[in-house]
């Protein structure tokens, strides 16, 4: 009997150190969602005018800061370079500082003419007064002078405007690339102001915004740069691998829901608005 029942707890204890070691971790959650472009630009213009040259076309691959389109800018050019030689012409300047040196020496020679009763008081009022205005004419010969320079470069800027590029950032990288999606212009027609001309995204990396139930999100403990799992429809292999950039600070009142933002490297060029699905893990301890 005793033996029998050694047998017994024997076995039981074999069978829940085996349901122990079985026991499943805290389950992933899975989440339906569309995969977006990480950034998505519609480049316009800022006036009315005549599209001169288009450098892409529809597909192309581009980069942070690569022309897209040149816009007329003819007359702009031929006034820039008008205020530019006003911008570097000193002619007023130097002339007005002559004037002054001038100036300066018949007032040493009247008070010189003056120490000496050769001139009258009035003579030496007049001579300072001289100095005086001329000295303000130098003044506003050099005034005049920067506000022409600044409005030399308020042309170049006006004239760059007319040269539409992929817009650039203080975090670009080297390796940022943009897709043309559309071109909306063609060489010759006319654009009205903040007409759309190009629209370009960028894809890589791909963003994803899951609305994920807020119990989810709280024993999950989901935060920023956690990881997640990204299952694309029909792809072999393993899920890619994102990470969490963003959660939303406000629960959707509708649905109970947070936004949980995750991004994912995209280097074979997917496009965006793909169905996936979205896997979170609980925050490691």
């Amino acid at each position: 009997m005793t033996k029998k029942l050694l047998a017994y707890i024997g076995v039981l204890s074999a069978a829940l150190i085996s349901g122990a070691a079985t026991v499943p971790e805290k389950p992933a959650y899975q989440f339906k969602a569309i995969a977006r472009a990480s950034e998505d630009i519609t480049v316009s213009s800022t006036m009315p005018v005549r599209v001169d040259k288009v450098f892409v076309e529809d597909g192309d691959t581009v980069k942070p800061g690569q022309p897209l389109v040149q816009l007329d800018d003819k007359a702009e050019r031929v006034q820039m370079e008008q205020l530019k030689a006003q911008a570097e012409d000193k002619t007023h300047v130097e002339a007005a500082e002559a004037q002054l040196a001038q100036k300066k020496v018949d007032l040493k020679g009247i008070e010189e003419a003056r120490a000496k009763n050769a001139a009258t008081e009035l003579e030496l009022q007049h001579a300072r007064l001289e100095v005086t205005i001329s000295d303000l004419s130098l003044r506003l010969a050099k005034f005049e002078h920067s506000q022409n320079a600044l409005k030399y470069k308020q042309a170049q800027v006006q004239v760059s405007r007319l040269l539409l590029s992929v817009p650039t950032s203080d975090k670009d990288k080297p390796t940022d690339t943009f897709k043309v999606f559309k071109v909306f212009v063609e060489r010759g027609e006319s654009v009205d102001r903040l007409k759309e001309v190009i629209r370009i995204i960028k894809i890589d990396p791909l963003q994803i915004d899951v609305p994920v139930p807020e119990n989810v999100v709280e024993s999950l403990k989901l935060k920023v740069k956690q990881t997640a799992d990204v299952i694309f429809p029909n792809a072999k292999g393993p899920p890619s691998k994102g990470s969490i950039i963003y959660v939303a600070d406000e629960i959707d009142a509708a649905s109970g829901t947070q936004t949980v933002r995750v991004e994912i490297p995209n280097p074979s060029g997917r496009p965006a608005g793909k169905k996936v699905s979205v896997r979170f893990s609980p925050a490691p301890k």
